[in-house]
């Protein structure tokens, strides 16, 4: 089994919309979302209640239902082509399949084949969580909006490098066709993981 992990330097930094962009790239990949339940208060403060409202730590979720339900991660990825969607265990896959799993937590028990870590340069906040796995990222995502800058682009390769990831970086933006950093990252993927990417939808 060959595992891809997506980490993120915080909240909304574009690692859902990274992992889409790979599994529209790539034939075969499985998709795996890691939610933490917190005890006590929600250090998100997101308002969500998910917390509140689960009755184990970890569910399994294989209801296509619930898969598919608009707007929920699991639903964007199986939409980008992921083979199988599930939240909890690795037992679900075949040792044959390559998974792309997203969530900082997997990192703190767990080591993947390839570990990416994705910031953007509207977001200047540094998980804790990220600190924690900066030693075993092999490369940075810099998840680039089209009218973002180049100084503050520049301004999240610095705040990498203060944090201690000296991994490679790519610059990208996953929303935009043909923009060719986009083309040299999923190339690099491509030797990293030795998967070949769909030739008719290289971007």
């Amino acid at each position: 089994m060959k595992i891809i992990s997506i980490t993120g330097t915080a909240s909304g930094v574009g690692k859902t919309t990274v992992a889409q962009f790979l599994l529209r790239h790539y034939g075969d990949l499985s998709a795996l979302k890691i939610t933490t339940k917190h005890e006590g208060n929600c250090p998100r403060h997101s308002g969500c209640d998910v917390c509140e409202t689960m009755t184990l730590p970890y569910k399994i979720t294989v209801d296509p239902l619930k898969i598919e339900q608009e707007g929920k991660d699991t639903s964007l990825f199986k939409n980008a082509g992921a083979q199988k969607v599930v939240e909890e265990a690795l037992t679900y896959f075949n040792k044959s399949d390559s998974v792309l799993v997203e969530g900082n937590s997997f990192l703190h028990t767990h080591d993947a084949d390839l570990c990416i870590l994705v910031t953007t340069p509207r977001e200047t906040k540094i998980k804790r969580s990220t600190r924690q796995i900066i030693s075993k990222i092999d490369l940075a995502v810099i998840n680039k909006y089209a009218d973002d800058h180049t100084d503050d682009v520049a301004k999240a390769r610095e705040r990498l490098h203060i944090i201690g990831c000296y991994a490679p970086i790519f610059v990208i933006s996953p929303l935009q066709k043909n923009y060719n950093p986009n083309k040299v990252f999923l190339n690099h993927i491509k030797e990293t993981i030795g998967q070949p990417v769909q030739a008719s939808t290289i971007i």
